[in-house]
């Protein structure tokens, strides 16, 4: 697996209140950036056009933040870190416009393989 950049952060929101948590990024922090994924009322992810890496906003229970890594297959990619042991939380897993799967360093912390359907990175 090689990792060709970074995709996106994903910030949790574990209030489940979508629409609070943008109106917070955009009124609070200043980010003026369209929404390129959700309407940032009731979806459970909402994405930020950040140029370089998007912002994502996501309905977690836990609080926390994670980064996506690009990877050319995250099929293949998922198969080699599970053979090294790595803890595979979730996927992979097909979206409309990518393929993901969650991991687990061996700290506990949450990254995720990602994959665009259009072959774009960051």
């Amino acid at each position: 697996m090689r990792v060709l950049g970074i995709d996106f952060v994903v910030c949790s929101i574990p209030s489940g209140n979508m629409e609070e948590a943008v109106s917070f990024y955009r009124d609070t922090l200043g980010i003026t950036d369209e929404l390129i994924m959700g309407d940032g009322k009731a979806d459970t992810w909402t994405e930020f056009d950040t140029h370089p890496v998007a912002l994502a906003l996501g309905k977690w229970k836990t609080p926390g933040i994670a980064v996506a890594l690009a990877v050319d297959d995250v099929s293949k990619a998922a198969e080699e870190l599970r053979a090294k042991g790595v803890k595979i939380l979730y996927g992979p897993q097909e979206f409309p416009d990518c393929y993901m799967a969650a991991i687990e360093d061996p700290w506990g912390n949450m990254f995720m393989i990602h994959q665009r359907k259009d072959g774009t990175v960051g």
